[in-house]
């Protein structure tokens, strides 16, 4: 298996950001349902689903100095902005899934000389 990557598109043609190492602390599933419950006196429970919404977090922890950082700088600069993207679990496989950027900040933090850290979560695209 290998690292993932992510295509997107800046309006200049397809970009590939490809992971140098992988990421961390990736869950299995993290879904969120968007509903709304009602108990009545009597007990009995009503629920009314809007939908369910799927996310993908990581924590990129060790992103080097030089061009694997500038180019999620680059990507972020794109996603940031609300662009949607590709993103691929093993970058050998074709098998992708479309994500916005859920998180309205970046912060590359400091980690150590030469080393950047920071985390990211993902919306899932629903069409």
């Amino acid at each position: 298996m290998s690292f993932p990557k992510i295509v997107y598109n800046p309006g200049t043609g397809a970009t590939t950001l490809t992971f140098l190492r992988p990421p961390r602390k990736l869950p299995a599933y993290f879904g969120v349902a968007r509903r709304h419950d009602n108990v009545a006196s009597s007990g009995v429970r009503e629920t009314v689903l809007e939908r369910i919404d799927n996310f993908l977090e990581f924590e990129m922890e060790w992103v080097g100095i030089g061009a694997d950082v500038q180019a999620w700088a680059s990507f972020m600069a794109y996603a940031l902005e609300g662009g949607s993207f590709q993103y691929y679990p093993d970058a050998s496989l074709a098998s992708f899934t479309n994500y916005w950027l859920e998180d309205t900040t970046w912060n590359s933090a400091y980690k150590s000389p030469g080393q950047y850290t920071f985390k990211v979560k993902f919306r899932q695209v629903v069409t």
